[in-house]
């Protein structure tokens, strides 16, 4: 097995989805935008880890590198699994690992940084993750921390702020 290509694959960017190709080869993996035609690429030596996640497009393929960033792919269907886990650990010897979704509705949980994430954990499966370099400001209160979002001109609608309470402790 040689190159693999995947033809139907998505990107969020800033609240915006860009279709695009992902293809597997044996020194490096790359996405390149059908909208942009920007190309992202990296080595295979700098993947960390690979998770597989049923989202709303279908199925995820979320990287994480040795540097901690993140980086998600959408748009895959079940079938797809065997054919990346193949790829994945033939070219650089990574095990991709299916990863459940909390789907309990809580409005609480346990917030984990990793890279330029946050993740949002329920009963330690996540909830949704945050991309961080999204981020222009952070602003905090008493018991609330306000998260303000870049904007994306492509974008109809894109989400501005989101706001989380953090409860005080028996002591405060």
């Amino acid at each position: 097995m040689g190159e693999v290509n995947f033809e139907n694959v998505c990107q969020e960017v800033r609240c915006y989805i860009y279709p695009g190709k992902l293809r597997i080869l044996p020194s490096e993996l790359m996405f390149r935008s059908e909208k942009t035609g920007r190309v992202e690429h990296f080595s295979g030596d700098d993947l960390d880890k690979a998770e597989w996640i049923l989202r709303a497009r279908g199925y995820c393929l979320r990287l994480v590198l040795n540097n901690g960033n993140v980086h998600r792919y959408d748009g895959f269907a079940e079938a797809d699994f065997d054919i990346l886990a193949h790829a994945l650990n033939k070219h650089y010897g990574i095990t991709l690992t299916k990863k459940d979704l909390s789907y309990k509705g809580w409005n609480w949980g346990n917030a984990k940084f990793e890279g330029n994430t946050m993740r949002f954990e329920v009963s330690n499966n996540p909830a949704f993750e945050v991309p961080l370099n999204n981020v222009s400001n952070v602003q905090s209160a008493k018991n609330e921390v306000v998260l303000q979002f870049h904007q994306n001109d492509d974008a109809d609608v894109s989400l501005s702020e989101v706001r989380f309470h953090v409860p005080g402790t028996e002591t405060e």
